[in-house]
């Protein structure tokens, strides 16, 4: 009658067997005394034989042998084969007790066949090590979902996410079918490496020097030498640098994707794949807890925001319009309906100033006192073809720039209060 595993019984169990004659061990008995034939696995090893099944003893490990029947394999003829199962409540023991004895059975014994059937300390390192990953891999979306809307617009994921990442999540869109009716389920959808690579391979258009070398190969004047130097130095770039960059984030979360492949496809483990996950665990949590906690604090300058509306200029000149962005800067449009939004020009600085002084010229006209925000941006500017999502980017440049006043005004038709444009005279 087999004992019955315990709770906290650990189980090492492995195949092992002879193709070739080498090991010239041909029954139980014989790979007792070849499994015992070194200390560096026993302090105090004794064997067992009971109803011809072998054993070996050894305080808290028991080792049990079973021989295969290869008799009958189809393709090769195989001398012999077994099956060991080493059982231990002590963790820590089996944990290095695995390795040492598959190098016995290898190197000693000359069994050149090995696999590993049963591997319970595999089992526990992975089932301790995944919920940390799946920890930090959660923690980094929310800290990707914060920062890139608040601070770009709800159509970051097109400008700030690698075009290979965005393809591979198209191609994944029918995985989750529930809350993606209901809510945005992109940032679910992407690879562990790939979330990381947001952070520090993303893109945006006014983030120029992708390639420095290409960037100085083109630098001709002192003024160009200058603005490269901004760019590099920009509050975005620097914002990054110090917060990820400089605190290593690249090295320590390509190092913990490696783990969490093992982890994935269900890899065999040491105690070492666990001490690291910890150590990187909480080395990445903080780097990135600390990065959150800045996110109010950033705030880009005046000549970023110009950036990438100059970005979105260029990509209306090679083109005979452009898909309006569905928000840019600080303006908050969770009231407007984004729903099929037309194709859109992108307002030039001078057009904006002359329609802005056309509206506030006819607020005596329409018995009103204030030019609505929402309504110049979306009613006046959108009726004449103008992209709203930059226009809300120009706006709050030009608040920046104080040539515009961004101000709240309380309307007795409205609960909230709204949000109201003039020109700073």
């Amino acid at each position: 009658m087999t004992k019955k595993k315990t709770e906290n019984e650990y189980c090492f169990e492995v195949l092992i067997l002879d193709p070739n004659g080498k090991s010239e061990i041909l029954s139980p008995k014989s790979l007792v005394y070849g499994i015992m034939s070194t200390e560096k696995l026993w302090s105090n090893a004794k064997s067992v034989e009971k109803n011809g099944e072998f054993s070996i003893l050894d305080g808290e490990i028991e080792l049990k042998i079973k021989p295969v029947d290869t008799s009958s394999t189809l393709y090769d003829l195989i001398e012999a084969g077994f099956v060991i199962k080493v059982k231990s409540e002590n963790f820590e023991k089996l944990e290095r007790f695995r390795l040492l004895f598959v190098i016995h059975l290898r190197n000693r014994l000359s069994f050149e066949h090995i696999r590993i059937l049963t591997d319970d300390v595999s089992t526990e390192i992975s089932n301790k090590a995944y919920p940390l990953i799946n920890e930090l891999e959660n923690l980094l979306r929310r800290y990707i979902s914060k920062f890139f809307t608040q601070k770009i617009g709800l159509d970051w994921w097109q400008k700030a996410v690698p075009d290979k990442v965005i393809d591979k999540t198209k191609m994944r869109t029918g995985n989750e079918n529930v809350f993606s009716n209901i809510v945005q389920t992109d940032l679910t959808l992407i690879d562990f490496d790939d979330l990381g690579e947001i952070i520090y391979k993303h893109k945006l258009g006014f983030n120029r020097p992708q390639n420095l070398a290409d960037s100085l190969s083109q630098v001709n004047t002192i003024e160009e030498l200058e603005k490269l130097k901004a760019d590099l130095d920009s509050n975005y770039n620097r914002f990054f640098k110090e917060n990820f960059k400089d605190k290593g984030f690249d090295k320590k979360w390509k190092q913990l994707f490696k783990i969490r492949n093992k982890v994935a496809h269900n890899n065999l483990f040491v105690i070492d794949d666990l001490n690291n996950t910890v150590s990187l665990h909480d080395e990445l949590k903080e780097i990135i807890l600390n990065a959150e906690s800045k996110i109010d604090e950033f705030k880009f300058s005046v000549e970023e925001q110009v950036a990438i509306r100059e970005k979105i200029s260029d990509k209306a000149e090679n083109s005979e319009s452009i898909e309006s962005p569905k928000v840019l800067g600080k303006i908050d449009l969770s009231e407007y309906e984004r729903d099929e939004q037309p194709l859109f020009d992108v307002i030039t600085e001078e057009d904006f100033f002359k329609e802005l002084e056309r509206a506030e010229n006819s607020l005596k006209y329409n018995h009103l006192t204030y030019v609505g925000l929402k309504s110049f941006i979306t009613k006046l500017l959108g009726s004449k073809g103008y992209a709203y999502g930059p226009s809300y980017a120009l706006a709050n440049i030009l608040k920046e720039q104080n040539k515009v006043e961004i101000y709240d005004v309380e309307d007795p038709a409205s609960y909230w209060p709204v949000k109201a444009i003039k020109i700073v005279k």
